[in-house]
């Protein structure tokens, strides 16, 4: 029903039965019960818009929705009751306007992140006569024109900035239109196109007056009544050019210089056409490629700027088409006419109109089988046409030929020396000079001006001037003449090059892929054969790519440089080789056609994803013509171009990432891991992530966004902080995997380029940081370090406080051994003054006593006893010492003896 384009480049198409959305290489469909954050109210889609904000609004059969891709979120609009909406479009301050049944209002997002929206009430609820309105359109600011049931109406608003709200002022009814179902109007150029049920009108308006410049009720040369012109979608293009959707009718393209329609309409012969004639929709997105979605055949592509490659293949069910597929050889005359021989049932077919640009793209055949007078028992395999204007054909086992002049065909019988030669197959023939023609196959045959010859005898029999019977099992595949007048001969088993002489071909060597030769082929079987300007010799082969020869002065082979399918070219197989101008020669392989650039080595391939019929060509089926047209045949077909129109697409890609995979799981917004939310918004639009080192594997999930070709998109990649190279990959959608990234910070580098090899210059980049786990952050390095310098400073204390505690130790036992030294001297020294007082004592107290017994003297005795009582105390005193020093070193003995305490305490 409707089609747009979001701001990542994705189509949606909304349809009876869901959304859908393509990111050009897979469709994903939402409904009511999708498992997304939020979703659709309904199912039944009837208009799609993408505003400025890159806001979706979604128009249901019942109301609107809207789908904001950065969160990836969906919300519903609250409307008072249910809607069935026609259009939804922006208004010109940036509000959103949608329209259906007899209700119109408009809205505008104002939170994004919590889906608060402001709604208008309905415009229309004080004019229940305006019916169901189908489309309207803005004719300026405060201006609106409405297509209903019952006719055109002008809407012309008045804004209050007071409630922000516009009120309509009035209405205007245009009476040429009353009572006309109108289904859409579109305002292209100053004209209003207008469509309706019954056909449409080119107009103008003017004030509150339409005037119609034309009506379009039919198409073709005849007005027929059924079915009726009824249009469905208007739609202008980048071009200017107006494209009409219809109910029944295709697709009508409005040539503006011309005044005049072109009709596209379904054709059940034609699988590369309309799949269906009621159109619903039209859509040209960002590379200018036009969708169509129709009613009951899905949605139909057209690449406005594709690959302008003719293609043309067998159709039962037109009598004028290919009867086969399989092109066996290619001729376009010098009349214009084209010529073409298929496999099966040895058919020769001859187009009915000549080779120019206005008949090429819709080319008929006839079958000439039936008018060759003779049956035609093998394939033939080439065609060729002389200076003369007489057309040569080559078979499995015999030649015939196509008299211009009497327009019949003649079978034609070889003889040598009076005999006739047996059947022989012929693969290619030449016309040498002037004279004489080469035929080459299973033999080399030469034959002299037969032209005569041809015009007397309806079944010619023509002299063989040379025969050059091949040995073994060599086989002719292809023949060419240098501008050197050097002969070269492809065959299965080399390459032979010689002179023709008087009427014979002189062979003067041979190259093959032999090892012991110094130059040498990549591969002998020669299938074509093709000289440049300068001079060199390209040969193409079956199996060993394509062979550069270069000769020196005499002409003979100097150099042989190889392009093969490791190198450069998609392919090993060279059926056919074609120069356009100095410097490309074009190629049929069984990849595709080859466009090889002869002066930089580099290469375009073209395949079936650029609109060619076929990968697969054949030996032999290709032709330059001098219309300007190449042609080449294959397993599916014919495909004719002009090189001219094989334009590049300039237009670069751009890349996206889509989704975030974390250990093969895709991440979600606002979703947490390891308590830390990844992506606040989509990762498309994101900057920079983290992720935590203990993630075995993160992915990334990157898509090109080209739709004119996406099947050859390619993008590549690095990890800046990982890897230096760029990493290139033949798809453009694609998923990269990084696993046990060691922490760090990483940028990711993407860059993508479009069909035709065309890289976007600007590079996306995304910050990818993978955090280490805790005990390797610089807060946990930190702390260790904290700690060691601590446990450090701990053992170091201890040991210099052990150390100082045995100092102190070892000191307070020196002191203590000093004081003992100290003590024992005092000791010895008082034990000695003890021994010296106790001896002149006890010399003393001896005399004294006996002095004492022997005085009579009282008054002598007295003062005698006073010095033997101090000379007892002296004795006491010394004696104690003596004990002491006996006590201190353990050599004391008690002497116990009674005394009485006062004696003790006052002794005698």
């Amino acid at each position: 029903n409707t089609i747009a384009q979001d701001k990542y480049g994705f189509l949606w198409f909304g349809t009876p039965n869901g959304l859908i959305k393509y990111d050009g290489y897979e469709f994903e469909t939402y409904t009511t019960q999708s498992k997304t954050n939020g979703n659709i109210s309904s199912n039944n889609l009837t208009s799609l818009h993408n505003d400025l904000n890159g806001v979706l609004w979604i128009g249901t059969n019942i109301g609107m929705d809207l789908y904001v891709p950065w969160l990836e979120r969906f919300y519903t609009v609250p409307l008072i009751s249910k809607l069935e909406v026609s259009h939804v479009t922006s208004g010109p301050n940036g509000d959103i306007w949608f329209a259906g049944e007899n209700q119109l209002y408009h809205c505008k997002l104002t939170d994004a992140k919590t889906g608060v929206l402001k709604v208008s009430e309905n415009l229309l609820v004080d004019y229940p006569t305006i019916s169901t309105i189908n489309d309207f359109s803005f004719i300026d600011d405060d201006e609106i024109i409405l297509a209903t049931d019952s006719g055109l109406k002008k809407l012309e608003l008045e804004y209050h900035p007071k409630d922000q709200n516009s009120k309509i002022k009035t209405v205007v009814h245009f009476e040429k239109f009353d009572n006309t179902g109108i289904t859409v109007i579109r305002s292209i150029k100053n004209i209003f196109w207008v469509g309706t049920e019954t056909g449409l009108f080119k107009t103008s308006l003017e004030e509150n007056r339409v005037h119609i410049l034309k009506k379009i009720d039919y198409i073709g040369e005849f007005k027929a009544p059924n079915p009726p012109l009824a249009i469905n979608t208007i739609f202008e293009d980048y071009n200017g050019d107006v494209w009409i959707g219809t109910k029944n009718n295709g697709i009508l393209k409005y040539l503006e210089k011309e005044d005049r329609f072109l009709n596209y309409k379904y054709d059940p012969k034609n699988n590369l056409w309309l799949s269906s004639n009621y159109i619903n929709a039209i859509f040209q997105d960002n590379y200018g490629v036009l969708w169509f979605g129709t009613a009951q055949g899905g949605i139909n592509k057209l690449d406005i700027s594709q690959k302008q490659f003719i293609n043309y293949s067998k159709n039962p069910y037109d009598n004028y088409a290919l009867t086969d597929n399989l092109i066996t050889s290619i001729l376009e005359d010098n009349k214009g006419m084209l010529w073409i021989s298929v496999f099966n049932n040895y058919d020769l077919l001859r187009s009915t109109s000549k080779i120019r640009p206005e008949t090429v793209q819709r080319l008929q055949f006839e079958n000439l089988k039936n008018k060759i007078p003779f049956p035609v028992n093998s394939t033939i395999r080439c065609i060729y046409e002389d200076n003369k204007g007489f057309i040569w054909f080559g078979t499995g086992s015999n030649v015939f030929v196509y008299n211009p002049l009497n327009e019949s065909f003649q079978k034609i019988a070889f003889k040598k020396d009076g005999e006739i030669l047996p059947e022989q197959v012929y693969r290619d023939i030449l016309q040498i000079d002037d004279n004489n023609l080469v035929l080459v196959g299973s033999e080399i045959t030469v034959i002299e001006s037969p032209w005569a010859t041809l015009q007397k005898q309806s079944e010619p029999e023509l002299d063989v001037k040379s025969f050059i019977n091949l040995h073994g099992r060599t086989f002719c595949h292809t023949l060419l003449k240098a501008a050197n007048n050097t002969l070269w001969i492809g065959t299965n088993k080399g390459l032979l090059y010689g002179a023709f002489n008087e009427g014979k071909i002189t062979i003067n060597g041979k190259l093959s892929d032999d090892g012991n030769s110094a130059l040498k082929l990549s591969y002998s079987n020669v299938f074509s054969l093709h000289e440049d300007p300068v001079g060199h010799i390209w040969a193409g082969t079956f199996g060993g790519g394509l062979n550069k020869i270069s000769l020196n002065a005499s002409g003979s082979p100097a150099k042989i440089d190889y392009y093969r399918k490791n190198d450069l070219l998609p392919d090993d197989a060279i059926y056919g080789i074609l120069q356009e101008n100095e410097t490309y020669l074009w190629m049929s392989t069984d990849m595709g056609l080859v466009k090889f650039n002869m002066e930089t080595d580099e290469i375009d391939v073209y395949d079936v994803r650029d609109g060619l019929a076929q990968n697969n060509f054949r030996q032999g089926a290709y032709f330059k013509g001098k219309s300007g047209y190449y042609y080449f045949g294959g397993l599916n077909g014919l495909t004719i171009f002009k090189p001219e129109n094989i334009k590049q697409n300039t237009t670069p890609p751009k890349i996206h990432i889509t989704s975030l995979l974390i250990n093969n799981k895709e991440v979600e917004i606002g979703e947490k891991l390891n308590n830390k939310t990844i992506l606040e918004k989509s990762i498309s639009e994101t900057e920079s992530i983290a992720v935590s080192q203990n993630e075995q594997s993160i992915a990334f999930q990157l898509i090109v966004e080209h739709t004119s070709t996406p099947a050859k998109n390619k993008l590549a990649y690095k990890l800046d902080g990982f890897n230096d190279s760029w990493i290139e990959t033949e798809s453009g959608k694609t998923t990269i995997t990084y696993t046990n990234l060691s922490a760090g910070d990483y940028v990711l580098q993407i860059k993508a380029a479009n069909s035709d090899g065309v890289w976007n210059s600007e590079i996306k980049d995304l910050k990818v940081t993978v955090l280490p786990p805790w005990y390797r952050t610089w807060w946990s390095y930190l702390i260790f370090i904290t700690l060691t310098i601590l446990i450090f400073a701990g053992v170091m204390i201890y040991f210099i406080q052990h150390e100082k505690l045995k100092q102190r130790l070892i000191y307070e036992q020196l002191d203590k051994e000093r004081i003992d030294t100290i003590n024992q001297g005092k000791f010895r020294y008082f034990t000695n003054i003890s021994h010296e007082f106790r001896t002149p004592l006890t010399l003393i107290a001896g005399p004294l006593e006996q002095a004492i017994n022997a005085n009579k003297d009282d008054t002598l005795s007295k003062y005698l006893a006073i010095i033997q009582k101090n000379t007892k105390r002296l004795l006491s005193l010394a004696d104690q010492l003596i004990t002491f020093r006996q006590a201190e070193q353990g050599f004391v003995s008690l002497n116990l003896n009674k005394i009485t305490l006062g004696n003790f305490i006052y002794p005698a």
